[in-house]
């Protein structure tokens, strides 16, 4: 009898939210989601509307197993000996399911508020790909020309919110974002997926026939430890390729269906502000934090407090003994920082 599982991709490092999220603790581990849930904690509690919890799998790096376990009690957490992009970490998170069984892909780190929209898509979407051989992803109507998304160009209708996806396009620059939101024929690209096992194999054979022979046929022990233990041997000679590009850009049978539900990838300080609650004059503030005479601010203490005077569209966040301060618009370019190898 085939079976339904979730897998949850919380592999990221979330570098846009120094100082707070370390390799230690990335932004999935971080309280970003509605009430200060972890957002790896609130995609294990959407998962746990499609599935059983013995049915969800985590996909991380090896060295935060730990940590995501506690976010996810019951679940498989399974850990990548090194970090090899999206493609491979779902087929081999894959090995544990059988070729009928049908399984979404979901990242940790994205925001959803309306959890009965998200389950009643993605039930439709699970009846649609055990039903048909075809692979399911989710477009979101943009609000804003965003130039930090991917966007999904609808191909023909094939019901109520449901389309061909006549093509996969990278993040635009901002004069091609503005003309796409008013054409209204691009979406964001969720990052949500839907299909059979066997489905996605025969697609990534297509793509990719290399990465697909490692991991279809993947043996190992049946248990987390055996499985990070095994996969030690091969992964770190795999090629490192995104799945939209190792199978959807190349599939035909992709097709997509518009999200009911709400969206967010909280890229960035500002994005996830825009998610939090403000006060009177329109800052927001989290954990140990004061704005004085500040407006449109975004300050954050943890482990000491953040104090911002005077200020105005700035990011103030001191965590684990380092401090950033810059400008809302420019908090794309923590990043950088964080890479900088001065950042710890």
């Amino acid at each position: 009898m085939p079976f339904r599982h979730v897998l949850i991709l919380a592999g990221g490092r979330g570098e846009r939210f120094w100082p707070w999220s370390r390799p230690e603790r990335p932004k999935q581990l971080l309280p970003l989601a509605r009430g200060g849930r972890t957002l790896l904690g609130a995609a294990f509690e959407r998962a746990l509307r499609l599935v059983e919890r013995d049915h969800v799998l985590v996909m991380t790096s090896a060295d935060l197993t730990g940590a995501c376990q506690r976010e996810c009690p019951g679940a498989r957490v399974l850990g990548e000996p090194v970090g090899r992009n999206t493609a491979p970490a779902i087929a081999a998170a894959a090995a544990w399911m059988d070729d009928a069984d049908a399984f979404a892909v979901m990242p940790a780190d994205a925001a959803i508020d309306d959890q009965a929209a998200f389950a009643a898509d993605l039930e439709r979407a699970f009846a649609l790909a055990e039903r048909e051989s075809v692979l399911v992803t989710f477009g979101i109507r943009p609000n804003q020309p965003e130039t930090n998304f991917g966007y999904l160009r609808r191909g023909a209708a094939l019901g109520p919110r449901l389309y061909r996806v006549a093509q996969f396009t990278e993040k635009p620059d901002r004069e091609r974002a503005a003309a796409w939101v008013k054409g209204g024929e691009h979406l964001w690209n969720a990052g949500i997926f839907v299909w059979r096992r066997g489905v996605f194999f025969g697609a990534l054979e297509a793509g990719r026939p290399a990465l697909a022979e490692a991991l279809r046929s993947f043996e190992f022990p049946r248990s987390a430890d055996g499985f990070t233990s095994a996969l030690q041997r091969i992964y770190p000679g795999l090629e490192s390729i995104s799945v939209d590009y190792a199978v959807l850009e190349r599939a035909p049978n992709v097709v997509m269906i518009e999200a009911a539900f709400d969206w967010d990838d909280l890229g960035s300080w500002g994005a996830w502000a825009r998610r939090q609650p403000r006060d009177a004059r329109g800052n927001v503030l989290h954990g140990d934090a004061i704005a004085l005479d500040c407006d449109r601010c975004v300050v954050v203490g943890d482990g000491g407090r953040a104090a911002a005077i005077g200020l105005a569209d700035m990011v103030v966040v001191h965590a684990q003994g380092a401090t950033l301060a810059c400008r809302i618009e420019d908090s794309e370019r923590v990043r950088d920082v964080a890479r900088s190898g001065s950042a710890t």
